[in-house]
């Protein structure tokens, strides 16, 4: 029943927060033009620069928790959750101080174009949400996911989300300040904390009052999620970053209007995919290596269906959805056909990827896999960097691609050898529906590319896509299936089961 609902409040969160993505930058290009939609996506990416420094602790914390949780050892579930409110409240610290080296700094970089105070106050107002998150939430939606509750967090984001796109959208038509807007935000997400905190606390009866009695125990692998971690700031940050620094604001907002969809159908999946972690943890801890192969061979196989058929459908529709989204802007040029082709299939092959890198999670393999993470990251900064001057945003697009694909190579030789030891044959039928799906995609894409006229359209064409998705994809998952002799059940049955 829980999975259920995890993945249910977690698609709900999914939706809202796509909506927003749809919504607020049209009414910020709109209202404050390119620059400024630009400017808030690489304030928003370097401020994200904290989560290198939390060093996968979330992760690590959920693996920690997995099997007290499992054995009602309420007393050891406290003394991790004090460890990992200890820390969080260190870097809450940390944060403070690296934003207010960032509103110094930032503002000098860019002070051709707007003003030291415009730019160094818009960075304080918008670093409010993640210092709230991090002194008042994290802890205990850590808990709540690990207890397969991720339901309850999901739900609140849900409502939050919701109210914070009517309220920026109230803000913008009475008063079109964007520091305003974003401290309305801001003030928004300080209901989160209250929930979560009342909820954890009405089962535990703590207000991390007992953060002094554990103040000697730490955990496990405290540091050791670090290049996990690191791996993923820079898949996730990387682009924004060189772009401001080698390339134009106008260009961060091109970029950032390109990943719109693909962030949000990207989400979808990471945001499901979390629901199941907790999931992959438990049967990681009961010791049942044919209970774990059979679930998780569900889990990725429909996740991995799933990701080719709305992927790929990105791929045919977003060339459309970003000139009717831009329609009437002229400040930057917007269509970068090639830029798209390469960005949906890195997202696509990230998304594919995320049970493999849940299932390490779970498994709390941290020091096992820093070398692919450690590998990642080199790749796609070098490369990135290498290419940025020279192809524009299409450097850096390649550059992500290249990394990600390592990364998925690694997880099935890792898994193959410790975890799953399924031989490499095993995955060779979706592997060939991935690549006849894609070749059939791009082959459209280029020759026979899909015209948007209006939004309705947009929808229209959309639902008759990944109607037509839906179908080539799955003809292909029998052939390949009946060529390797796979189960059809693996996708279909209920994970719960």
């Amino acid at each position: 029943m829980h999975n259920r609902k995890n993945m249910f409040w977690a698609l709900c969160s999914q939706l809202a927060i796509t909506l927003r993505g749809l919504i607020l930058p049209s009414l910020f290009i709109h209202t404050f033009g390119s620059s400024v939609n630009g400017l808030i996506s690489s304030i928003t990416q370097f401020l994200s620069f904290i989560t290198l420094l939390e060093g996968g602790l979330g992760a690590v914390v959920l693996a920690e928790l997995y099997r007290p949780i499992e054995l009602h050892k309420d007393d050891d579930i406290i003394k991790i959750l004090c460890a990992c409110q200890r820390f969080f409240n260190l870097l809450s610290a940390v944060f403070i101080g690296y934003t207010a080296i960032l509103a110094v700094i930032y503002p000098l970089l860019i002070k051709k174009d707007y003003g030291f105070v415009f730019t160094a106050s818009l960075i304080i107002i918008m670093s409010l949400s993640t210092l709230i998150e991090y002194l008042f939430s994290i802890t205990n939606k850590l808990l709540l996911q690990a207890e397969q509750k991720f339901y309850v967090v999901s739900a609140i984001q849900t409502i939050t989300t919701v109210i914070n796109v009517i309220l920026t959208v109230v803000l913008i038509k009475i008063y079109p300040s964007v520091h305003l807007v974003k401290f309305g935000s801001a003030l928004i997400y300080l209901a989160q904390p209250i929930v979560f905190s009342h909820t954890v606390e009405k089962k535990y009866q703590v207000r991390f009052s007992k953060l002094k009695k554990y103040k000697g125990y730490k955990l496990e692998n405290q540091w050791s999620g670090f290049a996990q971690n690191l791996a993923h700031y820079i898949n996730m940050n990387t682009d924004i970053i060189l772009i401001t620094i080698a390339l134009s604001l106008a260009d961060v907002s091109v970029y950032s209007v390109y990943m719109l969809a693909v962030n949000a159908l990207r989400t979808i999946f990471v945001t499901i995919n979390n629901s199941y972690q907790s999931a992959l943890g438990k049967y990681y801890v009961e010791k049942n290596p044919d209970t774990l192969k059979t679930k998780f061979d569900k889990f990725q196989t429909l996740n991995c269906l799933l990701s080719l058929v709305l992927f790929n459908t990105c791929l045919l529709l977003i060339n459309g959805f970003v000139s009717t989204y831009t329609k009437g802007i002229s400040d930057a040029s917007y269509y970068q056909p090639i830029f798209a082709i390469i960005i949906v299939l890195a997202n696509m092959i990230y998304s594919i990827r995320e049970p493999y890198r849940l299932l390490v999670l779970a498994a709390g393999k941290f020091k096992e896999t820093n070398f692919g993470s450690i590998m990642e990251a080199i790749l796609n900064f070098g490369i990135s960097i290498l290419l940025v001057y020279r192809f524009g945003l299409i450097g850096v697009a390649i550059g992500t691609l290249i990394a990600i694909t390592y990364r998925l190579i690694y997880f099935l030789y890792f898994l193959r050898r410790n975890i799953l030891y399924k031989n490499y044959l095993n995955y060779l039928y979706l592997i060939l529906v991935c690549a006849l799906v894609s070749i059939i995609n791009i082959l459209v894409y280029l020759y026979s590319p899909v015209q948007i006229q209006s939004w309705i359209d947009f929808i229209v064409k959309g639902i008759v896509t990944v109607i037509f998705e839906g179908i080539i994809t799955g003809v292909l998952y029998i052939f390949s299936c009946k060529i390797f002799r796979k189960e059809m059940y693996l996708s279909i049955k209920d994970f719960r089961k």
